[in-house]
């Protein structure tokens, strides 16, 4: 028989060991298989009752819209499918942003309260730029978001019941269990179960009260296929059925008292659900499983499927789970060209890296500009063909962040703040002593006083990674088959006609149409032209 009363106690402990962690990890796997929406209204869960108001509030809104484009031909689909979950506040997130890549996702994402659906429909609308026939819309995102839901949603629940197992005894649990199943190399026999679990459970809903019960019935599959995933579907089945036998009540109560807490989540924008409900749910549903697990295990008739003994470890332990007590070991590791990348770089090399990132930086806004306008521009305050906040930015990557060479997700977050710095102080620099601006992010996602935006530090936090360990290396080895006279006379030859250049735009600065912006008139690009991501 379940102890309710232990259950709840044990989560809690469970929760407290890791809380941001298991936080962030409920969270994740929210916005990928489409539990929360991203916007300040009321996360929708999931239940079969929160799908049937969104309905009718995207059916509401849909009324307001003469005629069907893409977007709203998918909408259809989504809302037929019950993935749309649309709040009161959509529309005026929506709005929010105009410029950019990220903006359109963000926008998409924000409407339909899906971040699958909302992906596929920015896709749409930046691709295929909302014109495809319906038919074909309708097949292709169909399948796409059928595919989505059996190797995605249902492998990273999955993966999410295999964190909260690891968690409530390792407490160095990471978030990468979430991909256990794929790193096992059991994606398509975990997705053929779940699918299964799927199927079944969406023709007992037709009973009504037969699909209410055969959802606690179902679910300790995911569970059982977390602690073994070469458990067969019918022993997957039939594991989680013993389980739960004489015990859904319980497991109901339980379900109910969280859900008196999302009552009041309510007034919080949920964020009282995000923050603590739905992670200690999670808990209390491994303490559950875990719970069924040793005390029927005289009923299970394949328990000895379930011999993964690491789990029942009987106190915390600070360290992660023993990689050699997995049932399904890990696929191995690929090995990768191996680069030295932690290496001291001449002060020649260093100032040819400076022209060429820069002489790069050039290239790929001449190059955007032309493939999105249809013409060249001469980008940036200068007249020759370089953008020293390219330069100046590889520099700092290159010499101020190799501290953190050795842990590349590190780098990244440093070349994000590093680059972004410079690349504000860059932008109040020139706005202050020319008045005028080179680079305007106004309507970008996430984005400072126009200065800096999320979508340029993305950007230039992968480059800064891929200049680090891969880039930089090679071009280092290119410099060094040059010989030492020619270098110099090639950096001497640059430095001086960049001096040239400086000297005279720094009273002469280059501007005019497509280069910079004038605020009352919007820009001096002309009205259709949007803008372009990088600057001097």
């Amino acid at each position: 028989m379940l102890k309710i009363n232990k259950c709840l106690k044990e989560a809690w402990k469970s929760f407290k060991s890791r809380y941001f962690t298991s936080v962030l990890v409920v969270f994740l796997t929210g916005i990928i298989i489409g539990g929360y929406s991203l916007n300040t209204g009321v996360a929708q869960i999931g239940s079969a009752k929160n799908n049937n108001m969104a309905s009718l509030e995207t059916n509401a809104v849909l009324e307001k819209v003469t005629g069907k484009s893409n977007s709203e031909i998918l909408e259809d689909i989504a809302l037929q499918q019950e993935v749309l979950k649309v709040t009161a506040d959509s529309d005026s997130l929506a709005r929010k942003y105009s410029n950019g890549v990220i903006s359109v996702f963000v926008n998409s994402v924000s409407s339909s309260g899906s971040f699958g659906f909302g992906v596929l429909n920015g896709i749409n609308s930046l691709v295929f730029k909302d014109r495809i026939a319906s038919s074909i819309v309708i097949l292709v995102f169909a399948v796409i978001l059928l595919l989505l839901n059996i190797f995605v949603k249902n492998i990273i629940t999955v993966g999410k019941c295999r964190y909260f197992l690891e968690h409530r005894r390792y407490k160095e649990t990471g978030v990468d269990k979430l991909l256990y199943v794929y790193k096992s190399g059991k994606t398509l026999h975990i997705a053929r179960i779940m699918f299964l679990r799927y199927i079944y459970q969406f023709l007992w809903n037709f009973t009504i009260i037969g699909g209410i019960i055969k959802s606690y019935e179902y679910s300790m599959i995911p569970y059982v296929l977390a602690e073994n995933p070469d458990v067969g579907a019918r022993e997957a089945f039939r594991i989680s059925k013993q389980m739960t036998g004489g015990d859904k009540k319980r497991i109901f109560l339980i379900d109910a008292f969280y859900a008196i807490g999302y009552l009041f989540s309510t007034f919080t924008f949920n964020l009282f659900g995000v923050f603590l409900l739905d992670p200690l749910k999670e808990c209390a549903y491994a303490e559950i499983y875990m719970e069924l697990r040793d005390a029927k295990r005289d009923i299970i008739e394949d328990i000895a499927l379930l011999k993964d003994e690491a789990l029942t470890e009987p106190k915390l332990v600070y360290g992660e789970y023993p990689e050699y007590a997995y049932l399904v070991k890990p696929l191995e590791k690929r090995k990768w060209i191996k680069i030295d990348y932690d290496r001291n770089y001449t002060i020649l090399t260093l100032i040819l890296f400076f022209f060429t990132f820069a002489h790069v930086g050039w290239l790929w806004e001449v190059f955007y500009s032309l493939l999105n306008h249809g013409r060249f521009v001469n980008r940036g305050t200068m007249f020759g063909p370089w953008l020293p906040i390219y330069g100046f930015g590889g520099l700092v990557i290159i010499v101020l962040l190799r501290p953190l060479r050795k842990h590349p997700f590190i780098m990244f977050l440093g070349t994000f703040v590093a680059c972004g710095i410079l690349e504000y102080f860059a932008a109040w620099m020139l706005e202050t002593l020319f008045n005028t601006k080179w680079w305007d992010y106004t309507g970008f996602f996430l984005n400072i006083h126009g200065r800096v935006c999320l979508e340029g530090l993305l950007v230039f936090g992968l480059a800064g990674v891929a200049f680090t360990y891969l880039f930089a290396p090679l071009l280092d080895n290119l410099y060094s088959k040059v010989k030492i006279k020619y270098k110099k006379i090639a950096v001497v030859v640059l430095l001086v006609f960049f001096l040239i250049d400086l000297g005279y735009s720094a009273f002469h600065p280059n501007s005019g149409a497509g280069i910079t912006y004038d605020d009352n008139k919007k820009d001096t690009q002309t009205e259709e032209i949007e803008v372009s991501n990088f600057k001097i």
